[in-house]
């Protein structure tokens, strides 16, 4: 082998090696980036989960409230209608003694 030849293998062989660190260097990052990810796909799956919980929360205040607010009103219709029905007595009872 020649001066020259030798002189190309050890430089085939040092970019080779310096080849075969970048894999190594990339996989280990591979490796971080997938592990990265998997923490962070647990961490949105929990989120989605707190969020459709506190959606359903959400939904049920909602409709408490409503329900709150028309009891209310409905027992102010109550008070209403139980006038008019007395009014509606008085006036009968009227009729009665004439």
């Amino acid at each position: 082998m020649t001066e020259n030849e030798d002189l190309e293998l050890r430089r085939l062989e040092v970019n080779i090696g310096r080849l075969v660190q970048l894999v190594r260097t990339q996989d280990e990052r591979i490796r971080q980036l997938q592990e990265r990810l998997s923490l962070q796909d647990s961490e949105l799956q929990s989120l989605r989960t707190a969020l459709s919980e506190e959606q359903a929360q959400h939904a049920t205040s909602i409709l408490s409230q409503a329900l709150v607010e028309g009891a209310g009103e409905r027992a102010a219709a109550r008070q209403l209608l139980d006038g008019l029905i007395q009014e509606v007595d008085r006036c009968i009872q009227q009729l009665e003694h004439e």
